[in-house]
């Protein structure tokens, strides 16, 4: 069979392309126009991913569960009050500057915040009606230098 093939071919007349053929073609695809989506597609998947970037550092949205972005970690705190039905709960510490952070009611004496912060060691404690109060449920404490213990936290487990 491949023979005959051969053969065939051998007896086709010999074509050469004229000197116009290269040209012709290359001049008919510079004609053509790609799509204008694609010039954009590039552009389209940065802008994606920017503004995804962005949400995932700037809300709480759950885009990345399980995901800390640069070493972040989520604490929740909770308090629960020996006062009978306190009016407000704040924390405090040295993650916030020292400046109280109000806390939300999940119960008649009890409430709760969550924080995301970085591996390390923090000082705070809770502001009870006004009141500085150290965590009950903190195993460590330091004395904070004005007569009153302030509670310390230890994130991911650093022991310093």
């Amino acid at each position: 069979m491949e023979e005959r093939l051969e053969q065939y071919l051998q007896r086709l007349p010999k074509v050469e392309p004229g000197r116009s053929l290269a040209p012709s073609v290359m001049a008919r695809i510079a004609e053509r126009e790609r799509p204008s989506y694609r010039r954009y597609k590039r552009w389209v998947v940065v802008f994606g991913a920017a503004v995804l970037f962005v949400l995932m550092l700037t809300t709480n949205l759950p885009l990345t569960p399980r995901l800390e972005l640069f070493g972040y970690r989520t604490v929740r705190l909770v308090f629960c009050s020996t006062v009978r039905n306190p009016k407000t709960v704040a924390v405090a510490g040295d993650f916030s500057d020292w400046e109280s952070i109000p806390m939300e009611r999940i119960d008649e004496n009890c409430f709760a915040l969550t924080l995301r912060l970085r591996p390390g060691k923090y000082e705070y404690g809770f502001l009870v009606d006004g009141k500085w109060v150290p965590d009950p449920l903190s195993l460590r404490a330091v004395a904070d230098g004005f007569g009153s213990v302030n509670s310390v936290l230890v994130v991911d487990g650093d022991t310093e």
